[in-house]
């Protein structure tokens, strides 16, 4: 939910799908008559595709081989999860699955398996109507940046919640007063080049609150200038009613 009077401006589903998979250090993998969690054995390309990096023995290398040896490719879907870096209530904020094609790529000693991906889908959690979520178009996908903030972003975000929270208390002014009502706890939950989002907890649930930039900023400095920018609107406002 938006409150700022001026256009939302967010990252595209594309974007969000580009930069879920660029932060992940953890994804699954799953195929006909398999499933494994994998950690720290992929990364991804420029244009979205993977390249996984696995002992020869492993149960996924073993079945791409197989597929491999009857002249095809093995069909997977890769499942990927974003987390608030803060300690939320409810930490998921997004899903992305990726659909595709996995084959052997030769190199020595391991097992490299590369990836194809051919569809693309994102839930964002508190977002898709009815938990549905979005078809992301494959073409959007690979085109789209990842964004510039994503490695700095989860650092930012635990230095305001821990070393200040009389900021978080002057953003929720630029809440909607309707969305304080009942708050018990506000968290900075994420931090991307288009703003900074607040999660306003409350006994009934939560509502997640985008505080737009006044410009796309490509630096954690550029984030900061213009938090500071939004402290200072906040300033000018009036204080809700509950204090947190």
């Amino acid at each position: 939910m938006d409150t700022r009077l001026h256009p939302a401006v967010r990252p595209s589903p594309a974007e969000r799908a580009r930069t879920v998979l660029a932060a992940a250090a953890s994804l699954s993998v799953q195929w006909e008559g398999g499933r494994v969690d994998l950690l720290g054995c992929h990364h991804d390309d420029p244009v979205g595709d993977l390249l996984l990096t696995l002992e020869p023995s492993s149960a996924l290398a073993a079945a791409a081989q197989q597929a491999a040896g009857s002249g095809e490719d093995l069909t997977v879907e890769v499942e990927l999860t974003e987390l608030c870096p803060v300690a939320a209530r409810e930490r998921v904020r997004a899903r992305v699955s990726l659909f595709g094609r996995l084959s052997p790529v030769p190199a020595p000693g391991v097992a490299t398996l590369q990836i194809r991906v051919h569809q693309v889908h994102l839930h964002e959690v508190g977002r898709d109507a009815a938990g549905e979520g979005t078809a992301v178009d494959v073409e959007d996908y690979r085109q789209a940046p990842v964004d510039p903030l994503q490695f700095g972003a989860a650092d930012q975000l635990q230095h305001l919640m821990s070393h200040h929270p009389e900021a978080i208390g002057l953003l929720t002014r630029l809440c909607d007063a309707s969305i304080m009502q009942g708050a018990t706890r506000v968290l900075p939950i994420a931090l991307d080049r288009f703003g900074l989002v607040l999660r306003v907890e409350s006994a009934r649930g939560h509502v997640d609150v985008r505080l737009t930039f006044s410009r796309c900023v490509e630096s954690v400095a550029g984030a900061t200038e213009e938090i500071r920018r939004l402290m200072l609107e906040a300033h000018r406002r009036r204080p809700c009613l509950r204090k947190l």
